[in-house]
């Protein structure tokens, strides 16, 4: 604080935002507290979630590792420094030495993909006091950006709605986002720029920071609030600068400012940034019958999400490289692979399951320089996504997620799935025919396994492939979630992953869903192998045994 008051023209907060506008039309918004919060650090500054007094932390700490790979790096960095001096982003050189209160960590010069061109990072991750450190990952969780599965319900609930209109995509993309948010003179203190003798500081949001995410979304989604809510700009999504959403065809309005027209909802959006001095560009301004979100093509009128040749082999590729046994990779690495697998889960939603080796593996680590192995696990998951998303089009038909098997059963087999202790069961009642599979004494495992191992098995029956839809009822509510979320832990993921492997090349369309155990009665007396019961309940009913795959009895205790 002495520092702050001693030197105050290093230290200042001059947010660009027209915060008296921002506030006015936020005036009937739910939650005024973060409103106000919000506000109040547009005009003094944020605060990235963090604990400056966590553990024993130095006063003023350097870690900014002065030398640079190259002169090419050491030329761009300085270049860069300069741009940010002359934004007034960043304060006049105040070097050679740190002032107290101060950190300063390495900056680096990074490849843009694809470009020539570098990019500058501020790696608050560096070492053992780094400024991420004092950060708490659970403190900055739980603020999630829109996906482009949200985006595909809003394209079919207007397809619901409107019928077969001809429809536009656009894209409205802010300059310099993270960068538009100034941190607290406390915070800045914390964000020190290196280049040889030369420092400076850093008044504005930056990627490195763990905080920036969350902090630059608490704005958005007020914008997003006032777009919707107040402009009455429809369906718009947000990820992080980028701004997304749909329209009539025909519908177009002239933005003066760019002398051209734009979809009427983007230039109405536009307009709207302008109001709270919100800048952007007009080349990043696009729209069309096909525009690219989040790395994906979106075609509102063929209802199409695609993931284009060259961005699947790059997955593939960082997956092969990755998924070596014995390897240690640091969590930052585990973590920068589980997201861009789970980024490529918009077209391949039924391939989930081949993150949960990798997830148990990281599950409660925060060190991101951590080392941590690649185990077999890992490495078989990884390669089964390669497997089946290799043989896929890399196409998702937006449509093929709205059936409603509670309302529509044609082309549909139902069968019903139950487990004992003893034994394994499933039948169909329309056909009066159902299947039994004794539980080998031998094995240990929990009823909860067996019942999940059931629904596999009446996935993979010959008698499920000849529909091309299929609903099974189990009265085991934990079978349903797994199956509802395509998410679950060792052995369960494998029961999983081997119904996939039959669901997927198959093409058939399932549905698991809960029926009260009164229900399903039939099935459980097979279970139980009372067959003299089940044939009470269904006179005629035909019985035939089945064999549980052996890698999902070789997936418990013995």
């Amino acid at each position: 604080m002495e520092t702050i008051r001693d030197h105050p023209h290093l230290f200042r907060v001059d947010c660009p935002v027209k915060v008296e506008r921002f506030e006015e039309l936020l005036k009937e918004h739910p939650n005024q507290p973060f409103v106000r919060s919000v506000c109040r650090s547009l005009r003094e500054g944020f605060w990235p979630f963090a604990n400056t007094k966590h553990g024993e932390y130095p006063t003023t700490w350097d870690h900014s590792d002065r030398k640079t790979k190259s002169s090419e790096h050491a030329d761009f960095i300085s270049m860069q420094i300069d741009a940010e001096v002359r934004k007034g982003r960043y304060s006049e050189d105040f070097g050679p030495d740190l002032l107290p209160g101060m950190y300063s960590s390495p900056t680096h010069a990074v490849p843009k993909p694809g470009t020539d061109t570098f990019r500058l990072i501020n790696d608050q991750s560096a070492g053992e006091f780094s400024p991420n450190s004092m950060i708490h990952p659970d403190d900055v969780a739980g603020t999630c950006m829109d996906s482009i599965q949200s985006l595909g319900a809003s394209l079919r609930a207007h397809r619901d709605k409107y019928g077969d209109e001809r429809l536009v995509m656009f894209k409205a993309d802010i300059k310099e986002a993270y960068r538009l948010m100034w941190m607290s003179p406390e915070w800045q203190a914390k964000q020190a720029v290196t280049c040889g003798l030369s420092r400076h500081i850093d008044f504005c949001n930056c990627f490195g920071n763990r905080g920036s995410y969350k902090v630059f979304l608490s704005f958005a989604s007020l914008v997003g609030w006032i777009a919707e809510h107040v402009k009455l700009i429809p369906n718009l999504r947000i990820y992080i600068d980028d701004n997304c959403s749909f329209g009539h065809a025909e519908h177009v309005q002239y933005y003066d400012p760019y002398r051209c027209y734009f979809p009427t909802n983007q230039s109405r959006l536009l307009m709207l940034w302008d109001e709270f001095g919100i800048p952007h560009e007009q080349r990043k301004q696009v729209y069309g019958p096909i525009v690219t979100f989040i790395g994906f093509d979106v075609d509102p009128n063929a209802m199409t999400i695609s993931l284009n040749d060259e961005r699947r082999s790059k997955l593939f590729g960082r997956i092969h490289e990755f998924a070596k046994p014995g390897k240690r990779r640091t969590l930052k690495e585990f973590q920068s692979l589980s997201g861009h697998v789970n980024w490529s889960l918009a077209v391949f939603p039924l391939l989930k399951p081949a993150l949960s080796a990798l997830y148990a593996k990281i599950a409660g680590k925060t060190e991101d320089r951590l080392p941590v192995r690649v185990n077999n696990a890992i490495c078989f998951e990884l390669e089964w996504f390669v497997r089946h998303a290799s043989a896929a089009s890399g196409v998702f038909l937006l449509k093929s997620v709205v059936w409603d098997p509670t309302s529509d059963l044609s082309n549909a087999a139902v069968c019903y799935a139950d487990a004992s202790m003893s034994g394994m069961a499933f039948w169909y009642p329309e056909l009066r025919l159902g299947y039994q599979c004794r539980v080998p004494p031998s094995l240990s495992a929990p009823i909860f396994y067996w019942e999940a191992v059931a629904v596999t098995c009446a996935l993979l029956c010959p008698t499920t492939r000849q529909s091309s839809r299929l609903v099974v009822y189990t009265d085991n509510l934990n079978t349903v979630d797994i199956w509802h979320s395509l998410k679950a832990s060792a052995p369960y993921n494998s029961a999983l992953m081997i119904a996939l492997d039959c669901i997927i090349p198959n093409k058939i369309d399932t549905r698991v869903l809960h029926v009260p155990g009164i229900d399903n009665t039939v099935a459980d007396a097979l279970s139980r192998f009372n067959n003299s019961l089940a044939l009470r309940l269904v006179p005629g009913l035909s019985l035939g045994l089945f064999e549980t795959p052996r890698e999902l009895l070789g997936a418990v205790k013995k």
